[in-house]
């Protein structure tokens, strides 16, 4: 049975196919054998006649090489690019249409467009997404415990200075490092989201030790988020705490945490939404403005076509208000279009990753979808009048920028992570090694 399955094996190309391959082969020849055996054969004979009925290992190892390739997800691919040419053809639409202008100054005398901008950093999104569809998925999830303490350690170093007593004596260099430090790492948290998909798996296994470990993780991180820096980070806590509390709540179902299910669930949403829920309002973190001028706004639209209300008095229009200003440029039908091919991009996705039947890979791309989801969900919000007390841009995933751009690029890395999903969906098993002795390769196919 072994050489069978060796000569088999020889057959597929993609290396880490092979495990799951190989148990799956070994398994059907074993269930064959014993049906044999009750049938009336000695062992040997058994096991023979069921290597013998799977047929020539060359012919069923090629046929199974065909399967288990990499495999991209191109109509996803497709459905990508198609909304980011759209949204780059808004962009310069906008740049050149307010009269305000929206610009970045890059360097001294060295202005850059909006539009132009916003080009360069769409091709880098697909590019990082491309790049992440080369990376194995599980390399995340290997190294996730150390890379969730570093990114939290980061975080936590870069709002050190804002808890402090008096956090004006700082020389000012140092507080333009830290400040710095702390945009940069803001930016970077949504990671935490498919780092915590892999933490989960390594807790596989455990009992209610375990529960308490991965309950910690999401009471840090929702913590270290909530405290007041003046941007965007309460937004981002509540994105990441309720994509945090799904994944957990998927790992108690498919029992990575051997605890009692229902009594666990409940026990994890009724101690952490409250949280999300004293924080808002003890903060006073949104309000709801100008809600005459977004209703005038909104009535003065047309279906289709130019409303009354000109881009150049919409505030954020490239960012947390970019569906009122679509609106009011383009009608509510194009804004209502946008919103479904973006939220339909993102279902498409959730559908992607439902393929997989590895159980990290569904963990992993279920929080990252989710979290595009809430992003979507917080953009529209915007668009009907709140806003945060510290008027910080949301975005809409694909569609505009967000701070920096980061909002952007992030949306195209969760894609990545998706794409990197699909790819394996036939190569792993339900369950994989990810201990760090275990050999794999980051990247190829």
């Amino acid at each position: 049975m072994e050489e069978y399955i060796k000569i088999l094996l020889e057959q597929v190309r993609f290396e880490k196919a092979h495990k799951a391959i190989g148990d799956e082969i070994r398994a059907h020849i074993e269930d064959q054998a014993e049906a044999n055996i009750s049938e009336g054969m000695d062992k040997e004979t058994a096991e023979k006649k069921a290597v013998e009925d799977m047929g020539d290992p060359v012919e069923t190892g090629i046929a199974l090489d065909k399967v288990h390739r990499p495999q991209l997800a191109w109509e996803l691919v497709v459905a990508t690019l198609a909304v980011t040419v759209f949204s780059i053809i808004l962009h310069i639409f906008m740049t050149k249409e307010l009269n305000w202008g929206l610009a970045f100054q890059i360097s001294k005398g060295h202005i850059v467009q909006e539009g132009t901008m916003f080009v360069f950093y769409s091709i880098l999104g697909v590019a990082l997404m491309l790049l992440l569809y080369l990376m194995d998925f599980t390399t995340i999830a290997k190294y996730s415990k150390i890379a969730g303490i570093i990114l939290l350690a980061l975080y936590f170093s870069s709002i050190c200075w804002i808890v402090m007593e008096n956090p004006d004596s700082l020389d000012y260099e140092i507080w333009q490092i830290l400040d710095g430090l702390n945009s940069r790492v803001s930016s970077i948290m949504f990671l935490m989201i498919p780092i915590y998909a892999g933490i989960l798996y390594k807790y596989r296994g455990k009992k209610y030790g375990g529960l308490i470990k991965a309950i910690i993780w999401i009471l840090v991180c929702s913590d270290l988020l909530s405290v007041w820096d003046g941007r965007y980070s309460f937004e981002e806590m509540i994105i990441v705490m309720v994509c945090m509390l799904v994944q957990l709540t998927i790992a108690i179902k498919k029992e990575w945490i051997k605890v009692r299910k229902m009594p666990a669930i409940i026990f994890i949403w009724s101690l952490l939404v409250p949280r999300i829920v004293i924080i808002i309002q003890t903060l006073r973190i949104y309000e709801w403005s100008n809600e005459e001028g977004i209703f005038s706004i909104i009535t003065s639209s047309k279906l289709f076509g130019r409303g009354q209300v000109l881009g150049d008095n919409i505030d954020l229009a490239e960012d947390s208000s970019i569906l009122t200003y679509i609106s009011t440029t383009m009608g509510i039908g194009v804004a209502i279009a946008v919103i479904a091919v973006v939220l339909g991009l993102i279902i498409y996705g959730l559908i992607v990753t439902a393929k997989t039947k590895n159980q990290l890979g569904l963990v992993m791309g279920i929080g990252c979808m989710i979290w595009l989801i809430e992003k979507v969900i917080f953009n529209i919000a915007c668009g009907l009048g709140m806003r945060m007390v510290s008027q910080s841009p949301s975005f809409l995933p694909f569609i505009s920028g967000g701070l920096r751009f980061d909002g952007l690029l992030a949306s195209y890395v969760m894609f990545g992570i998706i794409l990197s999903i699909y790819k394996y969906k036939n190569a792993y098993a339900e369950h994989v090694d990810i201990s760090l002795r275990a050999r794999s390769k980051d990247f190829g196919g």
